[in-house]
């Protein structure tokens, strides 16, 4: 992130002289490595409130304007953006705008001393028509791809049979979550069991918030089982006289407390 073109982007919505040198001195704050003082001349100090707002804002510049004024405009068909940080996705209706697109990219990341993530980077076929198409020339199922913690697949519903967006949890996700929670029961397996079961429900349910949607359903369900499975094994842990069965843990502890539900808690 090039310092001079950032503030010149800042100083285009904000005309307050102070506010802006307060940046510049912001950005110019050095980081400690190796217990020595490095300057930045680049970027933005990690770990610091500001500096996702100072990224969000060079990247609005740097790629959202620059696509709605001039991409959207030279493509033959449709094109549409989703951003996040600095994760996107680029949808064009025809190949030869996304080819030409890719290479633009490039170019104008390198313009504001950016590149792009070549092994994060793909190109690939999607939408209601891909798998009919690729069936055509003998090619397998359409790709899917990861963005935001979601695996997106082409598919098809079930009741009528036609095209239908599937979006599931990505299958990297659900591990690291397991492992938070095992780590986090392992170390506090002395408390009561009242307090571990808030606990693990304000896990159960911020995953359900996030991950619930109308395709993702197997997908919770499975959540919540591994979930269950590692709690069982937890509690008995505490001691071998009072060790549960399986259908002891079911009724005193799955059957005793509140539990959060999988279910539908957004449409995309």
């Amino acid at each position: 992130m090039d310092h001079e073109w950032l503030i010149k982007f800042l100083e285009h919505d904000i005309a307050d002289k102070k506010l802006i040198r307060l940046i510049r001195k912001f950005l110019k704050a050095g980081v400690m490595e190796n217990g020595k003082l490095m300057d930045k001349t680049e970027g933005s100090p990690q770990g610091n409130i500001l500096s996702p707002i100072l990224a969000n804002v060079y990247l609005h510049y740097v790629l959202d304007l620059w696509f709605e004024r001039i991409v959207k405009r030279q493509s033959s068909g449709e094109a549409y953006m989703v951003r996040y940080a600095d994760d996107s996705v680029w949808v064009f209706q025809y190949e030869n705008d996304a080819k030409r697109f890719l290479e633009q990219l490039k170019e104008r990341l390198r313009k504001f001393g950016l590149e792009i993530a070549e092994d994060k980077t793909r190109m690939l076929e999607f939408g209601r028509y891909a798998q009919e198409r690729r069936a055509k020339r003998e090619l397998g199922r359409p790709e899917t791809f990861n963005f935001l913690g979601f695996t997106f697949a082409c598919g098809k519903a079930k009741f009528n049979d036609k095209f239908c967006l599937k979006i599931q949890t990505d299958r990297k996700r659900m591990p690291e979550k397991l492992k938070k929670l095992k780590c986090w029961l392992l170390d506090n397996r002395s408390l009561p069991a009242r307090e571990i079961v808030k606990r693990v429900n304000q896990s159960l349910l911020g995953h359900f918030n996030y991950y619930g949607i109308p395709t993702n359903t197997r997908q919770l369900n499975a959540f919540k089982r591994k979930v269950e499975e590692i709690l069982f094994r937890v509690l008995n842990q505490r001691s071998q006289r009072k060790s549960y069965t399986w259908d002891e843990f079911k009724s005193k502890i799955l059957g005793k407390f509140p539990w959060a539900k999988p279910g539908i808690y957004a449409y995309i």
